[in-house]
């Protein structure tokens, strides 16, 4: 009489593939710590400012408009930073790279050249256009 074996399958082990979507999302997510980095020290060069607030009218001047640059820098930075945070929320919703005014999909190599945009190219040059 044979005797059966029994035949039983490994599980895989093996990691899911990394696909561009991944890949994305790491760049979002590392994006999104550089820019905290740099509004933190945005703000803490603020506060070491206005402790050392010493000099002549020109000295204050000068600062002044450093000030001003410095500020705008940072709410640009603060601006991105929402655009980042947007496109993980649309990343775990799965609607990442849906243009959201013709729902048409994004190019990947948009999204990999500018990974927090939420229009295709040809919406987008409509919107420029005017």
């Amino acid at each position: 009489m044979a005797t059966a074996k029994k035949v039983t399958k490994k599980k895989s082990t093996k990691k899911p593939r990394k696909t561009w979507q991944d890949d994305i999302k790491t760049m979002l997510l590392q994006m999104r710590k550089e820019l905290l980095q740099d509004v933190s020290e945005s703000m803490r060069a603020e506060s070491d400012h206005l402790k050392h607030d010493i000099g002549d009218f020109y000295d204050h001047a000068s600062n002044d408009r450093d000030r001003e640059l410095a500020l705008m820098l940072a709410d640009r930075e603060r601006e991105k930073l929402t655009h980042v945070d947007d496109s993980l929320k649309r990343i775990d919703l799965g609607t990442y790279g849906i243009c959201e005014s013709c729902d048409e999909v994004i190019d990947k190599e948009r999204l990999m050249a500018m990974p927090f945009t939420k229009l295709c190219l040809s919406c987008q040059e409509d919107l420029e256009r005017g």
